[in-house]
């Protein structure tokens, strides 16, 4: 049993890696998407939401209106989008994304705007943010997939939950997933603590 303890008061922001979810869904190819506002409502669990973010990067190749109708889907949704105009073409790799939610995260922090971290990657270039989060008397919860969260992030993490475990890969619209499904799973989720 853990000493850090959990208390359904805890004031919850969440923070998306958006690039490298999907990375991670994508390994599956019989699955087109992940269900974000189910994975919102599942992190959260009963606790109060402050602020669920997606950090991601304006791509401006062909996909550009597909991408521009995603994040105003996850928009009309509740979540605030922040999309960085570093998209690299030619490498076909974002820039400044990773450095944007880190910053984000650790700036809310300080300012006391929450009191748990929920940080949506398994990418171990969070760490340090990580670290300089839970130096300011604040918990981080690290949600991934197992087949690609780094060790460290499961390790540095005051809790680790595998995403794996939850039915959020989906091949539709994310707001036809019905609430009593949703409510199930954060039910289920709770009794596990």
């Amino acid at each position: 049993m853990s000493i850090i303890t959990f208390d359904k008061n805890d004031r919850v922001m969440i923070s998306v890696d958006l690039m490298n979810m999907k990375k991670s869904v994508t390994k599956d190819s019989s699955y087109t998407d992940l269900d974000y506002i189910a994975l919102a409502r599942i992190l959260k669990g009963p606790r109060k939401l402050v602020g669920a973010y997606v950090f991601d990067s304006k791509n401006i190749v062909d996909s550009e209106d597909r991408t521009k109708r995603f994040h105003d889907m996850l928009r009309y949704n509740g979540f605030r989008v922040i999309a960085r105009d570093s998209y690299d073409s030619e490498a076909k790799i974002q820039k400044e994304v990773d450095v944007a939610m880190a910053v984000q995260m650790v700036v809310h922090a300080m300012r006391d705007n929450y009191d748990v971290a929920v940080v949506v990657s398994g990418d171990r270039d969070f760490i340090p943010a990580i670290q300089e989060i839970q130096a300011a008397g604040k918990r981080v919860e690290v949600a991934a997939f197992t087949t690609s969260s780094a060790k460290e992030m499961v390790r540095q993490s005051d809790k680790f939950i595998a995403l794996d475990e939850f039915p959020l890969l989906m091949m539709s619209n994310p707001v036809e997933r019905s609430e009593t499904e949703v409510s199930r799973w954060i039910s289920w989720n709770s009794r596990r603590r």
